[in-house]
């Protein structure tokens, strides 16, 4: 079940159909949010629902931006020296649009969606291949553009889609391309893995599947609720353990620890 992580980054229409697909379920959770819900406390640390908005209409502008992008990094390094380049840039993002409305923010989004679409599937490859840090990829390798606008752009609005949905109690934005996202995820989850004993993980309840970590051959075996540990290598706090199956304590606990760019 696993691909490999170059094909699927590289699959420009794949990227811009998830999109498409995920963030106008995430427009329409962004509608439905209350008037006093907006300054509630996500899971995200010191973040409200307002923050997580900014931040998800930033991150569209950044994709259909390259200069944005790049220009909010090197504020971001500047004006937060204490953050990590990305935590920075996400700061950035959410400043830009301290002054919006809320519903200026869902409205922005969603008019957003279908031009980056169009900006992801004809993103130039010569684009791509620019570093914009030196070791975030997985396996400590160099995080390019190509990768941050189809990948990590994608999953991350994906995984805030659910911190919303856990915060103001409506329900999670469901997308038939979230397999895709998953497949990224575990994909990226087994290089961070390395090459140790492998490890077979089964996820189960509304994400579910069976994915080799590590070394083919007969993988010990570990179980674990599928958003659950998508939520874990996020850096969230998961309401569910990893459970062992015929895996060693070393082995669930490695993963337990394993993180993933979000």
């Amino acid at each position: 079940m696993q691909e490999s992580p170059i094909s699927l980054s590289t699959e420009r229409q794949r990227a811009a159909a998830g999109y498409g697909s995920i963030m106008s379920g995430i427009a329409d959770l962004l509608d439905g949010i209350g008037e006093t819900d907006w300054e509630l406390s996500t899971e995200c640390t010191g973040w409200s629902v307002r923050d997580i908005a900014a931040h998800l209409l930033g991150a569209q502008e950044d994709g259909m931006s390259v200069p944005t992008a790049l220009r909010r990094r090197r504020t971001g390094k500047r004006r937060y020296p204490g953050l990590s380049l990305l935590d920075a840039a996400n700061q950035v993002q959410i400043d830009s649009h301290a002054q919006k409305s809320t519903q200026d923010l869902a409205l922005n989004y969603r008019a957003n969606i279908p031009k980056l679409a169009k900006r992801v599937e004809r993103f130039p490859k010569v684009l791509a291949h620019i570093p914009v840090d030196k070791t975030m990829a997985p396996g400590n390798s160099p995080l390019r553009l190509g990768y941050l606008y189809n990948v990590i752009y994608l999953r991350d609005a994906w995984m805030h889609g659910i911190d919303l949905a856990r915060t103001t109690g409506h329900p999670r934005p469901v997308s038939d391309m979230e397999a895709m996202v998953v497949e990224q995820i575990m994909a990226d989850a087994s290089i961070q893995w390395g090459a140790g004993p492998g490890l077979e993980v089964e996820l189960t309840g509304e994400i579910c599947g069976s994915w080799q970590l590590g070394r083919p051959g007969r993988p010990s075996l570990a179980t674990a609720v599928g958003l659950d540990l998508c939520r874990r290598l996020s850096g969230r706090e998961p309401d569910t353990e990893v459970l062992a199956v015929s895996a060693s304590p070393a082995q669930v606990d490695k993963l337990a620890r394993l993180r993933i760019v979000f």
